[in-house]
This record gives structure tokens, sequence and C-alpha cells, in this order.
């Protein structure tokens, strides 16, 4: 079974696709302080990564969420 890297950094679009959401929801999430930014790439229109641990923490967290 493989294993992950909780350290391992993923786009918005891949935050987005564990959570439903597109990737400009996320980066508003990010920008709303919802889930932190691991780092963003240079440039006006640089991408934004997150960890995957902050990534599936917002999933569990919209998850219960959604049940309650």
């Amino acid at each position: 079974m493989p294993t992950t890297n909780p350290d391992e950094l993923l786009t918005a679009v891949q935050v987005g696709s564990m959570i439903n959401r597109s990737g400009r929801t996320v980066i508003r999430m990010a920008e709303a302080g919802d889930i932190p930014v691991a780092a963003k790439l240079p440039a006006t229109n640089g991408a934004y990564l997150f960890r995957r641990a902050d990534a599936e923490a917002l999933a569990a967290k919209l998850a219960e969420k959604a049940s309650a």
C-alpha cells in the first residue's frame, strides 16, 4: 500500500478535487484563512501550493460540517 507524504505539495486544483470544489474556490478559501498556503510560485499568476496534511484536514472538516 503506498504511503502519502503529509508534506507533499498540492496545487489548488488537486486540493479542489479532494474537497469537491474548484481550484479558484480553494484559492478563495486560502485568502480567507481557511487553509494555509505552503508556498506561492513567483509571478503575478504563480500557483498556490498547499501541504497534503492541510488539505486532508480541510477535507475532514468539511465532511464533518456536511454531516452535522
